[in-house]
């Protein structure tokens, strides 16, 4: 071949390298180029080929180009050139959306893999890796999730050995959205987007990968419940995206800043967002996110925002895909869209139908449990406002089996963030029917499940709630006591607030709240005897007579409360806090907001254990029933002035 053309195929190389995809593209679609090159070189030059055809989305041709590798390594008998053609062949495919077919590949690459005879360790391990990572793609969005800790673990528990490449980038971002949304694993998922991103920074044709990263950081705080740093992730990986013309991408972007917007309130930015997305996906093949899932969010806005002019004229669009491709997503799609609408009407008859429409979606047998969800949120708002007109046991005894319905169906989706919300909806409902206790003991265990997933927004609100909840109980036995009327109930409770915010998803408003006093810190055996006691403040602000209130107080909350699953009580000006850790209860009591003191309850509760020296000294201070003194632990002087003095605890804040 000529020099020429060789300088051509090396100038689309280095464009490729500074992220000008379509320019490079262009030139290695010219077949001519290829001729004379030797089997490497041609290789190598349609290797870079299929990789700008991925990024920029492109499966058909993707697909087309691997059948070409693919034969030409059968021909030639390379087989690693077969197993690159394959890697394109079902890259390819889970782009198009063709995962079925893509599966049908995975037996041919086995038997490729295991017929390889000659060739270097290093580069058979190499493809090996490729493909590992190809096949657990496939399976996580093909509905195989199994496949990809079996395909990248191996990898990832060895990364370091390998040399820093596209291929480990890729599977610490797929092992990353696996850990998301299958294991809700959230803090390592963040280390593996870290991870991903620094090795993104260190290897050739990158641009593509740095955006991809800042994608999925936008996904997981999404996930959980911070969509403002979630839009700024977003923001960025739509400029890397638009300086490569990634299109599929940067709809997939404009269609998650819409939602994002929609759920900040902000109407016309949303709108922009979203139909903009609709305007690229009309353009570009569809492949596993397709235009119809933008479409049921517009509708889904519009509606909210009272614009039912625009929310008919999108339905009208979506109903038009639907009788044309008549597939089961877009029927489920159309019939969830066809039921919001039918819920805004001010016609009974059409409000019936909407929840007849709501209960046949969720009583379907289907992969796609977004809608299932959201359908039993609908549903629950239905029958919540029923309830409130009729104040009827039979409507109650309803809404609480689809209360239960939607914990348990988000539970099992890893959706905490849904799964939490409604713990508190459950625990308002119990609020109207005075069953205080039962609804403290909801907030109690959604506040533990929110900080266990590291929803700290939605810690906080749920922390708050409960707070107010105690503050309020006098008010409710007095209207308990005076048989209020359920519109007062109703309103006391913000049942109003907590359904609109899960109808319409908003953004999760955080309550200001301020760290609290310390006062004292104790240490109680399980049968009641106090085996530690540390005082934050002078004598006569805490009078004994108050103290001794206090004791008896933490005795009855301890056999008669803790047993509900119950973790506060306020006594007073004064909140007390309580956590078990076997023989003991840790009973933290302070003044103010108990967010923060939960933080360093559950950060002092942790290092007791964790220090052994500490641990064992109580636990022969329990065993021989004498009260310890900080003089006899020097350490546990250190953790409480640690945690609850000079505060070095990290806490977590916004």
């Amino acid at each position: 071949m000529s020099h020429s053309e060789l300088n051509q195929l090396s100038q689309a190389e280095e464009l490729f390298n500074q992220g000008n995809l379509e320019e490079a593209l262009e030139i290695l679609n010219d077949e001519s180029h290829f001729e004379g090159l030797s089997l490497q070189q041609k290789s190598y030059f349609q290797f870079l080929k299929g990789l700008i055809l991925f990024y920029l989305n492109k499966g058909e041709d993707l697909i087309s180009l691997g059948e070409t590798i693919y034969k030409e390594g059968q021909k030639c008998n390379d087989k690693l050139q077969s197993l690159d053609g394959l890697f394109f062949i079902i890259t390819g495919l889970a782009i198009a959306g063709k995962f079925e077919e893509a599966f049908n590949f995975f037996k041919e690459i086995e038997l490729v893999i295991k017929s390889i005879s000659n060739g270097s360790k290093e580069i058979i391990t190499q493809r090996k890796a490729r493909l590992s990572v190809a096949i657990a793609f496939v399976g996580l969005h093909g509905g195989k999730v199994d496949l990809v800790e079996k395909s990248l673990e191996w990898i990832l528990d060895s990364q370091e050995k390998f040399d820093k490449s596209f291929e480990i980038v890729w599977a610490n971002l797929i092992m990353a959205s696996y850990l998301l949304r299958v294991k809700s694993k959230f803090d390592l998922c963040r280390e593996h987007i870290k991870k991903a991103l620094s090795l993104a920074k260190e290897i050739k044709f990158n641009h593509f990968w740095i955006a991809m990263c800042q994608l999925y950081f936008g996904g997981y705080y999404t996930f959980i419940g911070e969509m403002d740093k979630s839009l700024k992730y977003n923001i960025k990986a739509l400029e890397l995206f638009k300086k490569i013309k990634s299109s599929f991408n940067i709809a997939i972007l404009l269609n998650n800043m819409g939602n994002l917007y929609g759920e900040m309130g902000e109407y016309e930015l949303a709108l922009e967002h979203l139909e903009e997305s609709i305007n690229l996906l009309e353009q570009i093949p569809q492949g596993f996110f397709s235009i119809e899932g933008t479409i049921e969010s517009l509708i889904t806005l519009t509606v909210e925002h009272g614009d039912n002019e625009r929310a008919q004229k999108y339905f009208h669009r979506l109903e038009e895909i639907y009788n044309q491709k008549r597939n089961d997503r877009i029927e489920f799609g159309y019939k969830f869209a066809k039921a919001v609408i039918l819920k805004t009407s001010s016609r009974i008859r059409d409000k019936a139908k909407a929840e007849e429409l709501f209960k046949e979606i969720v009583e379907t047998k289907t992969i796609f449990f977004d809608l299932i969800i959201k359908a039993h949120i609908h549903l629950c708002d239905i029958l919540l406002t029923e309830y409130r007109i009729e104040n009827n046991i039979e409507v109650l005894n309803e809404l609480n089996y689809y209360i239960s319905r939607l914990l348990d169906i988000a539970e099992k989706q890893h959706s905490y963030l849904v799964f939490c919300e409604t713990f508190i909806l459950r625990a308002k409902v119990a609020l109207i029917n005075f069953n205080m206790k039962t609804a403290r003991r909801y907030l109690t265990q959604a506040q533990k499940i929110a900080e266990s997933y590291g929803i700290k927004r939605l810690a906080i609100k749920i922390s708050y709630e409960h707070d107010e909840l105690l503050r309020q109980i006098k008010k409710w036995e007095n209207l308990k006591e005076s048989e209020a009327s359920l519109s007062e109930r109703w309103k006391l409770a913000g049942l109003n607030e907590q359904m609109e915010y899960m109808v319409r998803k908003r953004m999760i408003g955080v309550p200001e709240a301020s760290e609290e006093n310390p006062v004292t810190i104790l240490i109680i055996t399980e049968g009641g005897t106090q085996l530690f006691s540390h005082s934050f403040i002078e004598e006569k602000e805490f009078e004994s007579y108050l103290f001794s209130g206090f004791l008896t107080t933490i005795d009855y909350f301890m056999k008669e409360m803790f047993s509900e699953g119950l973790d506060r009580f306020i006594f007073g000006n004064y909140t007390l806090l309580m956590k078990s850790v076997a023989p003991f209860f840790i009973c933290y009591i302070f003044k103010g907001d108990s967010y923060y003191a939960h933080q360093k309850i559950n950060y002092f509760v942790d290092h007791i254990q964790k220090e052994d020296d500490i641990w064992q000294n109580l636990l022969k201070s329990f065993q021989i029933n004498q009260s310890i003194h900080l003089k006899d632990i020097p350490l546990l002087e250190s953790l409480i002035t640690e945690t609850f003095i000079t505060k070095n605890v990290a806490l977590n804040e916004f």
